[in-house]
């Protein structure tokens, strides 16, 4: 079961947790001290050109300037340009002052400005449109190769702005044209609102802001296999669900709604201790051993201890072992606390070449269903391997902590005999320096004032008789080991106040507290489009003049109904299916065999039916499964009066009438081949429908050369017994006197077969009108091929 849980109850910040299988494998968390930056659009002003890095940097209204390299200046800026040297340089198309629009690639980390690039990218649910680089066309590397030749085609098709590209997400994979044209408009517009809002204001300025965390988790994660998106809170829930209304609208029954009143989303599902064990630095393994994370500047080390690990016979099969539990669960480390960049792993020493390969395959299998791109190096003959991960966003631990103002991310403090020391040397130094200092104040934490006082006292009471100075040493229970501060007064002045009253009490900064958010603005605040998404058609064919032809004689229209009659549900249509093929393929052969066979006499034809009278008949009861037994008693034939029923001279049959018309229009002709004995040869078959009267023999013409699917005749069953085969179900409606043949109407395609002498035809009226006028049909004479024609078309 994979779940999207969203977690929002409260705004300033929502925490977003995809699980499957009761597993967490990402999270995501979104303040709003620390909104996401990646993916928004700016307008900027060049502030400086730095030749010697081939790159500019650029005021977009943040407090660090950004960096934008050469490699990133898109070409519509380069067209203008005219070199000063042999190639175009940087300072040759921008100039300081210059007002472009950027779009943000990676957030600010550390001392780093953000990365900027003038190659915006327009992200939607099915692809990502860009403006500015018609280079850019791609497909994702997760869509098959069968999926892949037909989005090809599609793109082909696919009406874009001029100099623009677009790349299909895995989302896209099955889309038709008509969905991927509907985005592709909206992101255009989306490009002219940018445009257009460009020239309106001066730099630095927000013009379009990414969407928020759970509008980009529902555009990027929201596919077939997430079988819910729970969200907790009320207002959050319902403007999800607009938006997949608009973009998704197939998946707006799995948007579903958590009340957290009694207890919260994450320990319902039981995902909080799995979030808190993100934060921690070591990570045990199920064989006892650990693993341990340290984030640099440069890059994040990360080391395996084999600790209780014991699992293996010698010591190259205990590490060996662990190395391979460790490398799967560094795989999925990565992804769920989204570390990026430079990746070093010390995996425990193995001096077994093989061994080594192993864990090199591991590590990339483990990493193969990652999002993000990741190179694997080989593990060198220190034990280390080098890989790097692309950063999608800022690590989970960026965007919720902050660096120690203790350590000042050390990680470790002076001791407090250390710090001590190391304040009275500063004082002895201030003293030393300056002639004119009357009074010295030292403040710190209690630990430190109170080891100065005890260990330190006749240190200070020295200082202050060589040069004549006041030293007061006050405990600040408000400041913060290790810091401390040493302040000077000159002159004679007395104060006013006591010494403790001197203790000054930290200002704090509300942003960092969490009590002011002064978010920005954007000019353009749409992240959903105006309209909704079209519905999922196939895609027409186009029209042609062969399509025309067939469209005045008729043939356009059988296509189509045998099209639509595959559709139709038909419990036997797996149990046809090889008799179908047979008979469609051995077609021709059958035709020249009818032709070269002498038509029985009317007595044989007789026999032969009798014979098939005698044959049960339970496959055809057992293919009508809407029709109930119970009723229509006057349907039943009993055995003894099957053969009576054939031999009855000449009596009018009932008329069909609404009763016994109901039963039979459930039926259907692919049903009918069932209701044939299984004794009876391929021969025999061609030969019964040749038991023609040999007076009038119908033609064959165009319009009855193919048989329909769609024509179901209607019989009557009280005037036939059960043993009647299917057909002599299609031929005795149609059936005409001796002395006048069957007109080739569109009723009667499907060629008629005699009927005995002491036997009328009966008429059924049939409840589907034919497609083609009987006006222009001729009255043709039928032939003794005709019958296998109509039983090879009804299949």
């Amino acid at each position: 079961m994979n779940h999207i849980l969203i977690n929002a109850t409260h705004s300033e910040e929502v925490r977003v947790a995809i699980v499957k299988n009761k597993k967490l494998t990402s999270l995501n968390i979104e303040t709003s001290l620390n909104q996401k930056n990646k993916g928004n659009i700016y307008k900027g002003r060049i502030s400086r050109v730095e030749q010697s890095l081939e790159a500019a940097f650029v005021d977009y209204g943040k407090d660090k300037q950004g960096f934008l390299p050469f490699k990133e200046v898109a070409e519509t800026l380069k067209e203008n340009a005219k070199a000063s040297g042999d190639k175009l340089t940087i300072s040759d198309v921008l100039k300081e002052g210059q007002e472009i629009i950027v779009q943000v690639e990676k957030e600010e980390r550390g001392n780093k400005g953000a990365a900027l690039s003038t190659y915006t990218n327009l992200a939607g649910a099915y692809m990502i449109l860009t403006p500015n680089n018609a280079k850019s066309n791609g497909i994702s590397r997760q869509i098959t190769s069968t999926d892949r030749q037909s989005l090809k085609e599609i793109i082909g098709k696919i009406v874009m702005p001029e100099n623009s590209g677009l790349i299909i997400r895995t989302a896209g994979s099955g889309k038709n044209l008509e969905e991927l044209q509907w985005e592709v408009d909206y992101l255009s517009e989306l490009w002219k609102s940018i445009n257009a809002a460009a020239e309106n204001r001066k730099a630095p300025f927000l013009i379009y802001q990414e969407s928020d965390i759970v509008i980009r988790t529902l555009r990027d994660y929201l596919r077939e296999d997430t079988d819910s998106v729970i969200i907790d809170d009320l207002a959050t829930f319902q403007n999800a669900k607009e938006f997949v209304s608009f973009v998704l609208p197939h998946y707006i029954d799995r948007i579903k709604h958590f009340d957290s009143s009694g207890h919260s989303l994450f320990n319902h599902m039981d995902v909080e201790s799995q979030v808190k064990s993100v934060f921690e630095r070591e990570v045990s393994l199920r064989t006892g051993a650990t693993i341990v994370f340290d984030p640099t500047e440069a890059l994040t080390a990360i080391d395996i201890n084999s600790a209780r690990a014991t699992k293996g016979a010698d010591i190259e099969e205990t590490a060996y072992n662990t190395n391979l539990e460790a490398a799967k669960e560094i795989a999925a480390q990565l992804q769920l606390r989204d570390i990026g960049g430079l990746v070093v792993i010390d995996f425990i020493d193995m001096t077994s070449e093989e061994h080594r390969k192993a864990i090199e395959k591991a590590m990339e299998k483990a990493t193969s269903s990652d999002r993000a791109r990741i190179q694997i190096g080989t593990i060198s003959r220190f034990g280390l391997l080098e890989m790097s991960r692309q950063r999608l966003m800022s690590s989970v631990a960026e965007s919720v902590e902050r660096t120690c103002p203790a350590c000042d991310g050390r990680g470790t403090v002076p001791t407090v005999p250390n710090l001590a020391l190391s304040i009275l040397r500063q004082l002895e130094d201030g003293c030393n320096t300056s002639n004119q200092t009357q009074k010295i104040t030292i403040q710190s934490s209690v630990d430190v004032i109170t080891y100065l006082l005890n260990e330190k006292r006749n240190n200070i009471g020295q200082l202050e008789v060589k040069h004549e100075v006041k030293i007061t040493l006050l405990p600040n229970p408000y400041m913060q080991f290790p810091n401390f501060s040493i302040s000077k007064q000159a002159g004679s002045k007395k104060s006013h106040h006591k010494s403790y009253q001197g203790i000054s009490k930290p200002q704090y900064n509300l942003a960092e507290n969490g009590l002011e958010d002064n978010a920005e603005i954007a000019a353009i605040n749409s992240n959903h489009p105006t309209t909704r998404k079209p519905n999922q058609k196939k895609v027409k064919p186009s029209f042609s003049f062969m399509g025309m032809i067939k469209s005045t004689l008729g043939l356009g229209d059988k296509e189509k109904d045998k099209k639509s009659n595959k559709k139709q549900p038909n419990k036997n249509q797996n149990r046809n299916r090889n008799k179908n093929q047979n008979r469609n393929r051995n077609r021709n052969q059958n035709q020249n065999k009818a032709q070269s066979n002498k038509p029985q006499n009317k007595q044989q034809g007789k026999q032969s039916n009798r014979a098939q009278s005698n044959k049960p008949q339970n496959k055809q009861q057992n293919n009508k499964p809407q029709q109930k037994p119970k009723e229509n008693p006057k349907n039943v034939v009993p055995k003894d009066k099957e053969i009576k029923a054939q031999a009855q001279p000449k009596e009018q049959a009932p008329k069909a009438t609404a009763e016994n018309k109901k039963p039979q229009q459930q039926q259907k002709p692919k049903e009918n081949l069932q209701e044939k004995p299984k004794n009876v040869t391929p021969k025999e078959k061609e030969v019964k429908p040749q038991a023609q009267p040999k007076e009038q023999v119908p033609k064959v013409t165009q319009e009855n050369k193919k048989p329909q699917q769609q024509q179901e005749p209607k019989e009557n069953p009280q005037e036939k017994p059960k043993s009647v085969t299917p057909k002599d179900k299609e031929t005795k409606p149609q059936a005409q006197p001796k002395e006048q043949a069957p007109k080739a109407t569109a009723e009667n395609k499907k060629p008629a077969k005699a009927l005995p002498k002491n036997k009328k035809p009966v008429e059924v009226k049939s409840e589907e009108k034919p497609k083609v006028q009987t006006g222009n049909t001729a009255k043709p004479e039928a032939s003794p091929n005709d019958g296998n024609k109509s039983q090879d078309g009804d299949v």
